[in-house]
């Protein structure tokens, strides 16, 4: 079968989250006898806006569409592009797909991409990885950081994506771009601000993409009884949780260093990733345990773009003895940097949606200290794989991690998948198969 992967990064441009997914799909495809082709947006401006550049990455033939960043875009621009969709139609009829596997829509793609595939006589299926199709932030998280229990009506919405988030800008400007932005609002946005019918023409494409695909693999229920709660058709919602090859996390033995208790933290320092919540455990459990026998290892970088803010104050005041940036790691030695720790640190706010940190933790055997939301609570049993804490509550976490210091966390994890990949990529044989017997001619091209 000949399936297009459409996805928002793949490497070398992207390791991580979906693009690490991605590849662990289009790797796994070829392995079964398929024939994959992916396609993903390059953001960087190193070449000319829309070209396509055709590369080979691991003997698979790979398509860049090159379409950097512009703050002065407006605001559709986020989520509907039509030279997007010219060269992926054009792509579509050189390839002649069986199907297209979208793994994500925005950020250089365009959302309207399914209907022009199902234009075009090709089904497809496309994998929720988080909440950007119901939510412009992309975590139902607001601008003041906190989770809002959306999606809801447009002008909720509008007035959330036009007010600065609190850590985006100094608290001047943060007044100064609130007032204007309420001004312009009331004069129906001037093109420069979010107003109601914005968000109303977003949530019209949202739709019509959805109606156009086969199904929508959600890797947890959470997320998809979201979408349902939405307006999605639950016939065509299909819980299957992320797979990738355990080969390498079972080849590394899980010896943290025996003189050290090290916690390991992967990830963006973020508000929704409550790595502030992080360092007010690390301050408590000195507390607890003011011995020199454990230490907090951050893998990963403080946002660029929106909450660039955020991190500064922590890194700042960091304590050597106790906490110490990482040297950046290649995605191939995820399994030796994990088996190392005696275990793993997300402390997230936002709902998550089965994070592939805490499916690689699980892989290496490596405990999980995690959050008790929905996204988590779905991977992770408390005693089995680790212990979970309430979210935002620092105290909790720390003697979570006390717990794993002492000898009471840690001893008797169980290693391994909820789903192994073969029976991952099984399942999407069978969706695949599913879409093209309902395959319906599109009209000429």
């Amino acid at each position: 079968m000949k399936i297009l992967v459409v996805t928002n990064g793949y490497p070398p441009h992207g390791r991580f989250g979906t693009e690490f997914y991605s590849r662990e799909l289009v790797l796994g495809l070829r392995a079964r006898g398929h024939e994959p082709f992916v396609l993903y947006p390059v953001r960087d401006g190193s070449q000319a806006r829309y070209s396509l550049e055709r590369v080979r990455v691991d003997d698979v033939p790979v398509f860049l569409v090159h379409n950097p960043g512009d703050p002065g875009k407006a605001f559709e621009a986020s989520y509907a592009d039509a030279r997007v969709e010219e060269l992926f139609r054009d792509l579509v009829r050189e390839l002649e797909p069986d199907v297209v596997h979208f793994t994500y829509l925005l950020w250089g793609l365009s959302v309207r991409l399914p209907v022009h595939a199902k234009a075009l006589g090709v089904p497809s299926i496309a994998t929720a990885t988080d909440y950007g199709l119901l939510c412009h932030r992309g975590q139902m998280f607001d601008a003041d950081g906190r989770l809002c229990g959306g999606p809801h009506p447009p002008s909720v919405c509008a007035a959330c994506i036009r007010r600065p988030g609190r850590w985006d800008h100094s608290a001047p400007e943060r007044l100064a771009r609130s007032v204007a932005a309420r001004l312009l609002a009331l004069v129906g946005g001037a093109g420069r601000v979010v107003v109601s019918k914005d968000l109303e023409r977003r949530e019209a494409a949202v739709a019509e993409a959805l109606a156009a695909l086969s199904a929508l693999v959600v890797p947890t229920k959470h997320l998809g009884e979201v979408f349902v709660r939405a307006g999605f058709d639950r016939k065509r919602l299909v819980p299957l949780v992320y797979s990738f090859d355990e080969t390498p996390y079972a080849d590394v033995s899980h010896v943290p260093s025996p003189d050290e208790v090290r916690f390991g933290f992967l990830g963006q320092f973020a508000p929704h990733k409550g790595f502030d919540v992080l360092m007010a455990a690390v301050a408590e459990l000195e507390r607890l345990h003011p011995s020199d026998g454990w230490r907090v290892e951050l893998y990963g970088a403080p946002s660029e773009g929106r909450h660039r803010r955020f991190a500064a104050p922590y890194l700042d005041q960091l304590d050597a003895r106790r906490v110490r940036r990482g040297i950046p790691f290649e995605p191939e030695d995820a399994p030796a940097v994990l088996a190392a720790l005696s275990a793993l640190i997300l402390p997230s706010r936002w709902d998550e949606n089965a994070p592939l940190s805490v499916l690689q933790a699980r892989a290496a055997g490596v405990p999980v200290l995690a959050s008790d939301v929905p996204g988590i609570r779905e991977i992770v049993a408390e005693g089995v794989h680790g212990r979970l804490v309430p979210p935002d509550d620092p105290v909790a976490l720390a003697r979570a991690m006390a717990a794993v210091i002492d000898g009471r966390v840690g001893k008797n994890v169980t290693a391994g998948l909820p789903l192994d990949l073969n029976t991952h990529l099984a399942r999407l044989e069978e969706l695949y198969e599913r879409a093209r017997a309902g395959r319906v001619k599109g009209a000429p091209a």
